[in-house]
């Protein structure tokens, strides 16, 4: 049964008691618009702290998801950025294979350096899922209605303010650009963190980057390449919430799925583990492969602030033009494979700590 406003209920039932008596329609009007008021609050306070447990579920489970992808994602960055900070020029790739990738981090820093920057990236977890997930649903309750209905009851057939495709990706890129831009440079101290070389490490720790950032490259440093970061990211989210959206959709909907759904306690149809998995793979790997390129230009961007001298620092067109020059297009390509690894994974392990943590505080 799909969620209505109170003043649609008070409409509905004031002009069926209109239609049999008309002083009975004028007692209930009142009562039932004082009682809908009521209601409507009720429901918004509801609505607020049922949000902060999905943020905080949300952040931890992304925390979790991150940490065990990180060395997956430590790898991804290393093959990125190889040319960079390498000493040895006849090397063009950081290793040949992600076996050998993973090993080479092992014998250099030890069995821990897999992990290197993950604690910044937990960091960056909260406040970026808090902005996100907030804009995101702000900005649909501005394309829709604030009354437009709950995801899980949009398939109702009361329901008239249906959430499109384009809704989602407008909502999706203003969503990722806002949380982007803020917790940017958390972003940045975490990729230099990660691409230290053991035994030439220019930063203690997060405190003491943020502090030499500032004081060598000033206050923009910290926000070096984040031209390239929002090409990535408005893109990125637009098109993991539309394709999640409308594959979620058509998973509920088609009955070639119906074995994989699952029935909450309400009758309604829910996905199921595996659904849910396979949703987000979907999304996340063809978002990957869309930004993929920019997001290796971004993270040369980042650190070129720690290895090149100033005037040996290029804007992010000059990259592209360089990439060109020297790799052609697979260089902008160099790491996708572990990145794509770590979909999966990292999905798996995204819902699975979520909806433990949901069912332990929202039950």
């Amino acid at each position: 049964m799909g969620r209505h406003t109170p003043e649609s209920l008070v409409r509905r039932l004031t002009n069926n008691a209109s239609e049999m008596e008309k002083p009975v329609h004028r007692v209930d009007h009142s009562s039932t618009t004082n009682d809908g008021n009521l209601q409507h609050s009720r429901r918004q306070d509801s609505r607020s702290m049922e949000a902060l447990k999905q943020l905080f579920c949300g952040g931890m489970a992304g925390s979790a998801a991150k940490t065990v992808t990180a060395p997956l994602s430590r790898l991804t960055i290393l093959y990125q950025v190889h040319p960079m900070v390498t000493t040895k020029e006849d090397r063009p790739r950081y290793s040949m294979s992600i076996r050998g990738g993973i090993t080479k981090i092992v014998e250099r820093g030890g069995f821990m350096s897999l992990w290197k920057g993950n604690g910044t990236s937990c960091l960056h977890r909260f406040p970026f899922s808090a902005i996100n997930f907030y804009c995101y649903e702000g900005v649909l309750d501005l394309l829709k209605g604030s009354q437009r209905m709950a995801e899980e009851d949009e398939d109702s057939e009361f329901n008239t303010k249906e959430v499109s495709t384009l809704s989602r990706l407008v909502a999706g890129a203003v969503a990722g650009t806002t949380a982007c831009v803020a917790c940017y440079p958390l972003d940045l101290v975490r990729t230099r963190l990660t691409t230290q070389l053991e035994g030439q490490e220019s930063y203690r720790g997060i405190t003491d980057a943020f502090a030499k950032i500032t004081r060598h490259e000033g206050f923009g440093g910290l926000y070096s390449g984040l031209g390239p970061t929002l090409m990535v990211a408005v893109p990125n989210f637009s098109i993991s919430w539309a394709v999640y959206g409308s594959l979620k959709e058509y998973a509920l909907e088609d009955d070639l799925f119906y074995n994989l759904r699952k029935v909450d306690s309400s009758g309604e149809p829910k996905l199921g583990f595996i659904l849910t998995v396979l949703c987000g793979a979907c999304s996340g790997t063809l978002s990957t492969l869309v930004t993929f390129p920019f997001d290796t230009v971004r993270r040369r961007m980042q650190i070129q602030g720690q290895h090149l001298a100033p005037e040996d620092r290029m804007t992010g067109l000059q990259m592209i033009r360089q990439f060109l020059k020297n790799d052609g297009v697979r260089g902008f390509y160099r790491g996708l494979r572990p990145e794509v690894l770590k979909v999966i994974p990292m999905v798996t392990t995204m819902f699975t700590t979520y909806e433990w943590l949901k069912e332990k505080l929202m039950t």
